[in-house]
């Protein structure tokens, strides 16, 4: 009996020290968890555009197709653009691939499993621009590893964790069919999810081939938390997001990266305006080969830009981050095919046991590709001042001005002809590389020889070949007409284009005209004639400057006061990245003279004489004849009455009784602010207006 005792009183001795033991061993397993899990830190660093730099905490979880497998040397990419590690050179390996038994296109091999993919499946593989995975015509297959996927912790909540992807996954569009489309009804929701095609306003059956069930196995999958997603109108635009939803997989909302606390404390800046280091992201190679389009900007090489899951100014845009880590509230359209997917997720730490990763900082590998030196910075920033204006007896207001000048942007511009004979302004005779463009490959209007871009344009109604006009797209050079708290008031050297203010004669002003509507890319509710100008490349924004670009531009507050001399309301201030300069920033007013203009308007003033490009020559522009070649163009200033516009003529002298805004001939100037501190615009020299 003593012996039964003992025996017991051992067993219940050994079960305290087992449950001693087990409860020592989840407090060591609880202190290695935060040792290297913890939320997004932020601190303080001038060097970036934030002031701030965050550093995220990683972990692995789950895989994912990211590493290309290749035979020989790859060039499918730009090199600026591969990350180390996206490819593979393995020929032994690439041929066991090409000769594998595939199910699905997906194979195992020594234990590590592999997809391939063919070019009819990608966004990429029907486009030959710029920027996008270059597709070999003789592969018909290409292989990507399955990868741990790396995960930025961006929330902790009790045994909980919220991660965000390292790198964009892949590329998707957003939605699949043109219309209207919340998040609730998208592809991408259900695409994510692996939800059935009633899930989806497009009836597309997503069940055991969406990103979920590709990235995690079923035991994974058991650790994925089913999250309420809050799906708030847009702020800016106040458009209605949908009802909220439940997903295990998500994309961060407008919330989420910005004005909001939640943003920071996902590590994003708050604030906007800002092009935020924390917001850019580079796509994985797998993504790449999808179609997700990287940047060669300076200082912004291979980043891509992404999707959020809020809707733009319209249920038919989304909201998107570019690759200078700008947020685009207005948003681009649902069915975009180039945006790469940024995967959020819940998941339970003690199910998921997630693997350390080391950490990540928007400081270091995030700052910059190819940032400029601090003393190339500022010497380019030095040389950038207000317009200098100099004594000149010969001058009819006794002076003339000198310009900074700054390269930024691009735009179709000199014509490409034939022959030497009759040679126009804005025109280079090339016999050879005319025959060129006739022969080329044209994509949707545009195409690229030896590294430069062109376009090809047609007479109304007319489609041949032999009609067609060839334009080479240039840089654009801008003046700097006043440098103000980093930013910088800039004016076109030349007259690139020419619109008139508004289609159809009626009574405007700037903030509802049609031009107002066609430099910025607004949709039909911003003018009188109700024209839709926000699709990709069907407005001057979206024509002369990437979305990196773009990010540069600062939206303006454009004031616009009263006809001068007829007291002629000009409607109310409106807010622009593109606009036309007013009446007041060209003459009388105290502007004017900073602007290097002389205020007086009866004088033939040289510093607002310009002359055109051949491209704005070919959109209808009218130029004077002789030696000197300038052109007339208009201002945002409301003539004597509301069916007139405020122009300058050849000679730069004003009319401040105007010309009737549905004029056709008359040219386009575009003034912009640009943000000094961006990396995007080069130093071009200088001008003097009149003087060479």
């Amino acid at each position: 009996m003593k012996k039964r005792i003992a025996a017991g009183f051992l067993l219940l001795c050994l079960f305290a020290l087992f449950v001693q033991a087990s409860a020592f061993a989840e407090a060591v397993e609880q202190d290695l968890y935060e040792a290297w899990i913890w939320e997004p830190s932020v601190k303080k660093d001038d060097s970036l555009s934030t002031g701030q730099a965050t550093c995220w905490s990683c972990v692995t979880f789950g895989s994912y197709p990211q590493t290309e497998i290749v035979a020989s040397a790859f060039d499918a990419v730009d090199d600026y653009a591969v990350q180390e590690g996206d490819v593979l050179e393995d020929p032994g390996l690439y041929e066991k691939l090409a000769r594998a038994e595939w199910q699905d296109n997906r194979t195992e091999i020594g234990g590590v499993r592999y997809l391939r993919v063919n070019r009819g499946e990608t966004a990429s593989g029907s486009t030959e621009s710029n920027q996008h995975y270059r597709w070999d015509g003789d592969s018909e297959w290409h292989y990507f590893r399955f990868d741990p996927i790396r995960w930025r912790i961006i929330g902790l909540e009790g045994g909980a964790a919220c991660l965000m992807a390292d790198r964009l996954m892949d590329c998707r569009p957003y939605h699949t069919e043109n219309g209207p489309v919340t998040w609730g009804s998208s592809a991408i929701r259900s695409w994510l999810n692996g939800y059935p095609a009633k899930e989806n306003s497009a009836g597309i059956d997503y069940r055991g081939k969406g990103f979920l069930n590709t990235a995690f196995d079923a035991e994974q999958q058991k650790a994925l938390i089913r999250t309420r997603i809050e799906n708030r109108p847009n702020g800016l635009y106040g458009t209605d997001c949908g009802n909220d939803t439940e997903d295990f997989l998500f994309l961060l909302s407008n919330d989420e990266v910005f004005s909001s606390d939640t943003a920071a404390r996902n590590g994003f800046y708050a604030s906007t305006g800002y092009d935020d280091p924390a917001k850019r992201f580079r796509s994985t190679m797998y993504a790449k080969c999808m179609g997700s389009w990287w940047s060669s900007v300076s200082g912004y090489m291979g980043n891509s830009f992404w999707f959020m899951r809020t809707c733009g100014y319209t249920r038919e845009s989304v909201t998107y981050i570019c690759d200078f880590g700008y947020i685009y509230q207005r948003g681009t359209i649902s069915t975009c095919e180039d945006a790469g997917i940024l995967p959020a997720v819940w998941i339970d730490l003690d199910l998921a046991k997630p693997e350390p990763a080391g950490t990540v900082s928007s400081g270091d590998v995030l700052k910059h590709a190819f940032p400029e030196t601090e003393e190339e910075g500022l010497q380019k920033r030095d040389r950038i001042t207000n317009p200098v204006v100099h004594p000149d007896p010969e001058a009819p207001d006794g002076k003339k001005a000198t310009y900074s000048l700054i390269r930024f942007g691009s735009y179709p511009q000199s014509e490409i002809v034939p022959e030497s004979d009759g040679v126009s302004t804005g025109s280079v005779a090339d016999p050879e590389l005319y025959r060129k463009l006739e022969s080329a490959v044209w994509d949707g209007g545009e195409c690229e020889l030896e590294g430069r871009r062109y376009i090809r344009v047609f007479p109304p109604d007319e489609k041949r070949v032999r009609h067609a006009r060839y334009f080479v797209r240039e840089p654009l050079v801008w003046r700097v007409l006043e440098v103000r708290d980093g930013t910088a008031l800039l004016l076109s050297h030349t007259a690139v284009e020419c619109e008139p203010f508004q289609e159809d004669l009626r009574d405007v002003s700037w903030g509802n005209c049609t031009l107002r509507s066609w430099l910025n890319g607004y949709g039909a509710e911003e003018n009188a004639s109700g024209k839709d100008f926000s699709d990709a490349g069907e407005n001057f924004l979206d024509m002369a400057f990437s979305s990196g670009e773009q990010a540069a531009i600062l939206e303006t507050s454009v004031r616009n006061e009263a006809n001068y001399y007829f007291g002629t309301d000009s409607g109310k201030q409106t807010e622009d990245r593109i606009f036309l300069l007013a009446e007041s920033e060209l003459f009388i007013h105290d502007s004017s003279e900073i602007h290097g203009f002389s205020r007086r308007d009866e004088v033939a003033d040289r510093a607002k004489q310009f002359q055109p490009t051949g491209y704005a020559l070919w959109k209808g522009a009218w130029q004077e004849a002789g030696e000197r070649g300038n052109v007339f163009w208009i201002t945002r200033t409301t003539g004597y009455t509301h069916a007139n516009v405020v122009y300058v003529d050849e000679s730069g002298y004003m009319y401040n009784r105007g010309i009737l805004v549905t004029c056709g001939d008359a040219a386009v100037i575009p003034a912009l602010v640009l943000d000094l501190d961006s990396t995007v615009y080069e130093y071009a020299g200088v001008y003097t207006a009149g003087g060479g």
